[in-house]
């Protein structure tokens, strides 16, 4: 009976273990990464494609302050999919000088909007590129002109650094804390061991018929980002991370919505995990790494909540008297601590940490809470509303 008690902790706690060893190195492969060094721009014409589904109270201010930061010369399109927005939102969209295209679905998708964009678009300008961004974001003035630079040397595929435009309470802090973590690990990191950046759904930039062709293949309802960068990669596309291309994004700032926005990120993690796992199997046997690499990536353990379940574990295993099982549960949640150390220096959080330990008994809870909300995503589209109106 102890041997499978103990057997039976020791499963998880390796998962866990593995997990934090992995974000360790992340962590400090990130710290060795360097930009490409970037010369003279390409000459093509840019799709800004916005897709906003209910988000009349945000959508104007961020379409307003990102025309003011197109280039001079008129070589791009901004396209607002304007699904379910208010007919004065519309008109005064239109106002603005952005194009729109409405639309009405009965179950309404992110790639649902991108579809009907594309197709709206086909045949009318030869672009070069795609960029795509969320309803809230908005973009440094220099976005155009750099993502220009990154097309000149070859990338057909970037990411961009989403910076948080909100942090104000302890939850919009954390969040922005985690996405920055997440890219300089999972985009910079992964970079430098020469594996593909993660896609973060917004700030973007793709070929435009790359772009066209791999929308066409694309049916999530959910984590349409996670379904692409897994085409990609078994496509043998790299995707490259771009923290030069600037965009402020708005950090979730209640449980609830941290709750919500979570269930539906982690439904289509573990949903796309069992997706693509065999087939990426197959491909690294064929020498592509990449994509093995993407699949895999989707067995990482909710963020907030792998430091509690380390925690617990090495309880039970002292209780149990596994002595071995809590020393090596805590190196491992040692490492974890310190992969966000390494990305998230002092001068980040020092100043907030009140705010931050006030916020973290919710943060917890909301990431239980999240896997309530991880079934529901499943059939229809869990909408994270927005309220920022200026930075």
């Amino acid at each position: 009976m102890r041997l499978f008690l103990f057997l039976l902790l020791s499963l998880p706690v390796t998962y866990l273990a593995l997990a934090a060893v992995y974000q360790l190195v992340l962590a400090l492969a990130s710290k060795r990464y360097r930009s490409p060094k970037l010369g003279a721009k390409s000459a093509g014409r840019t799709l800004i494609l916005v897709p906003a589904y209910r988000e009349d109270a945000v959508i104007l201010a961020s379409t307003e302050a990102n025309l003011k930061r197109m280039p001079q010369d008129g070589s791009y399109d901004y396209l607002v999919v304007a699904d379910k927005l208010m007919p004065e939102t519309t008109q005064k969209l239109r106002d603005l000088g952005a194009e729109v295209l409405e639309v009405n679905f009965e179950k309404s998708t992110k790639v649902k909007s991108l579809k009907a964009a594309m197709e709206f678009k086909a045949g009318r300008m030869d672009y070069w590129h795609v960029v795509i961004l969320d309803a809230d974001n908005q973009l440094d003035e220099n976005f155009i002109p750099v993502a220009l630079q990154y097309r000149a040397l070859g990338y057909r595929v970037l990411q961009g650094e989403r910076l948080a435009a909100n942090s104000l309470n302890g939850m919009e802090i954390l969040d922005g804390l985690s996405e920055k973590a997440n890219q300089e690990m999972l985009c910079k990191g992964a970079n430098q061991l020469g594996f593909s950046s993660k896609l973060t759904g917004s700030a973007m930039v793709l070929d435009y018929d790359l772009f066209q062709l791999i929308l066409q293949l694309l049916r999530a309802i959910g984590g349409f980002d996670k379904e692409m960068e897994l085409l990609l990669t078994a496509m043998g596309e790299s995707i490259q991370y771009a923290p030069e291309l600037r965009v402020w994004d708005e950090k979730v700032s209640s449980n609830q919505a941290f709750a919500k926005q979570r269930g539906r990120w982690l439904e289509s993690q573990y949903t796309f995990l069992k997706k693509s796992i065999r087939s990426a199997t197959r491909g690294l046997f064929r020498g592509n790494s990449d994509y093995f690499h993407k699949s895999i990536q989707l067995a990482l353990p909710p963020r907030v909540l792998a430091p509690v379940a380390l925690l617990f574990f090495a309880t039970l295993a002292s209780l149990l008297g596994f002595t071995g099982l809590v020393w090596f549960s805590s190196l491992a949640l040692v490492a974890l601590i310190g992969s966000y150390l390494l990305v998230l220096p002092s001068t980040l959080w020092k100043a907030d940490l009140g705010k931050i330990l006030l916020a973290l008994p919710g943060l917890v809870g909301s990431a239980f809470q999240a896997l309530s909300w991880m079934k529901r995503s499943k059939k229809e589209f869990l909408h994270t509303s927005h309220s920022l109106q200026k930075l």
